[in-house]
């Protein structure tokens, strides 16, 4: 088959997608072919089952260990090293899993999302539609022994140290150092260990 059908095809998916507000990212997905839309929505299917599983499980629940929960964010596609623990309804971005990295003896504790992308606001101006921007996909990386406090928010982008301490309820817009404890919304560092 000619290349050029074959491209045609992969930018014609890509109008059709975005003209239903499927997807607006043409930088990432300009040149979709349909096989790929295919592959993707049966993968992310696969990751939102497991992942409802990790959140909030009703089956068999004694047995939904905060270790088992590591083993199937692997699955989905995480980066987690070894004696990883983490709590219960914690939102991940289940579409974009390849984007998160968690190291050796990581703390999430119940209730935290961790966000691999969000929109794009720098050239957002006055008579922007904001459905209109496209998204920033960044990694998020949790250094060994780091711990994680209820009800954070990590954005985007964001690395937290070795053995950094994030408060509950913050919401970490910035790297944080190794061994340093931050809280707030935003996050800051108030004290260095």
């Amino acid at each position: 088959m000619n290349h050029d059908i074959l491209y045609d095809m992969s930018t014609l998916t890509f109008k059709i997608l975005k003209r239903i507000h499927v997807i607006a990212d043409e930088e990432r997905y300009g040149k979709i072919s349909l096989l790929a839309v295919i592959c993707h929505t049966f993968s992310t299917i696969r990751k939102l089952l497991l992942y409802k599983y990790c959140y909030s499980s009703f089956l068999l629940e004694p047995l939904n260990l905060k270790v088992l929960r590591a083993t199937f964010w692997r699955w989905m596609g995480c980066k987690v090293g070894k004696d990883v623990l983490i709590g219960h309804s914690v939102s991940l971005d289940y579409g974009n899993t390849e984007l998160i990295t968690i190291e050796d003896k990581v703390i999430i504790t119940n209730c935290c999302i961790l966000l691999c992308h969000r929109r794009d606001m720098a050239g957002y101006k006055k008579g922007d539609v904001s459905y209109d921007l496209p998204y920033i996909h960044k990694p998020i990386t949790l250094r060994r022994g780091c711990q994680i406090g209820m009800g954070s928010i990590i954005m985007p982008g964001v690395e937290i140290g070795e053995g950094a301490i994030i408060g509950a309820r913050s919401v970490v817009t910035h790297n944080v150092p190794a061994w340093a404890v931050a809280v707030g919304a935003p996050a800051k560092v108030i004290k260095e260990l």
